[in-house]
């Protein structure tokens, strides 16, 4: 048989791989970070050969991965899929398979963007992890109807949640919601799982026309118990808009950035990333959250109602068992909301985002 290095084995990995976007978790693995098959990889002389290859959980932090293959007929890759992106991650090489197959080959981590590659499991445009609360690209559902699957809609008069091909930040679709407060509703929720005290929510949103941020009152997501889509008090957090952008414990204190609105003519019509956190692990009195646009950390003050016993932002922990998005509101507002959401996470740690173009 004729010899073959490591080093031909691996080169022969990266030719044979390229570097195709990650697909969906749901969908075939064709991307970088999948373990290649041994038959169409083999070399000249070891056709006989079948080492898989497969791909392990790499670390963020990129560690060159190692190979338990050598010449058995199964070779697998060890650590060495990327993990999370980070601006300086650089996912490990993943390890040679038997002769006959070239282990996977690891994510290279993003530069901070959304164009970076990630390991398996991971979604096409979404840096998420498997420890990872909720990942959406929103690209494996029907066009002109709402997501499915762990998703429920809900929608009133004429407002519309659906997937559509309008616009995207990366792939092809992405949740489009339209309507007005308070005449219509369009929302989807799906129950989440976690014993993080912590949750990180990160989006990409386009705006054509969002509802006033003067005088009205409107929450673009909650997080929360199970009955946080009741909009009932003390069930949830939400990032919403009042005067500016806030984050608030429904119905309490809210912290707000007066000079950031989500209907800013400078903000219309292109993509940015929005990012906020909540933080429970102080416990009893001393929930923090933070709030980001374009990884721009945004400066909170304050803001409520006394008469409502909105004395305080000492928050109390709630349970984080739902996600919610859409349009919600109670009061009325003409003008309509028309936009768009895509690659959108709720993780334990943050995973930030390059500022679009």
């Amino acid at each position: 048989m004729k010899s073959t290095s490591i080093d031909a084995l691996i080169w022969a990995g990266i030719v044979t791989l390229g570097y195709g976007a990650p697909q969906c978790s749901s969908e075939s693995a064709q991307s970088l970070g999948a373990g290649s098959s041994g038959g169409a990889n083999a070399p000249a002389g070891a056709s006989s050969m079948a080492g898989s290859g497969s791909p392990a959980a790499g670390a963020a932090s990129g560690s060159t991965g190692t190979a338990d293959g050598g010449t058995s007929s199964a070779g697998s890759a060890a650590s060495g899929a990327g993990g999370v992106e980070t601006a300086s991650g650089v996912g490990g090489v993943g390890g040679i398979g038997g002769i006959g197959g070239v282990g996977g080959i690891g994510g290279v981590g993003g530069d901070g963007g959304f164009s970076g590659l990630n390991g398996a499991g991971a979604k096409a445009g979404v840096r998420c992890t498997d420890g990872a609360i909720l990942c959406e690209d929103f690209e494996q559902y029907p066009t002109a109807s709402a997501p499915a699957g762990a998703w429920t809609a809900s929608q009133r008069g004429a407002g519309k949640i659906v997937v559509d091909t309008t616009r995207a930040f990366s792939g092809k679709q992405s949740l489009h919601v339209s309507g007005r407060l308070n005449a219509d509703h369009a929302n989807i929720s799906q129950p989440i799982h976690t014993d993080s005290p912590t949750a990180y929510v990160r989006f990409m949103f386009y705006a054509k026309s969002y509802p006033a941020s003067s005088g009205v009152h409107s929450r673009l997501m909650r997080i929360g118990t199970a009955n946080a889509a009741s909009g009932d008090p003390n069930t949830s957090y939400s990032l919403a808009t009042y005067n500016g952008t806030a984050i608030e414990k429904v119905n309490s204190i809210y912290l707000r950035d007066t000079g950031t609105k989500l209907n800013d003519p400078s903000s219309l019509n292109k993509w940015s990333c929005w990012e906020f956190a909540i933080d429970r692990s102080g416990g009893v009195g001393k929930v923090k959250v933070q709030l980001w646009l374009d990884g721009r950390e945004l400066e909170l003050s304050t803001a409520g109602s006394s008469s409502h016993g909105m004395t305080s932002a000492s928050w109390d922990p709630i349970p984080f068992e739902l996600f919610m998005l859409g349009l919600d509101g109670f009061q009325v507002d003409t003008q309509a909301a028309d936009f768009w959401i895509d690659d959108l996470s709720v993780t334990p740690q943050r995973v930030g985002c390059k500022v679009a173009q």
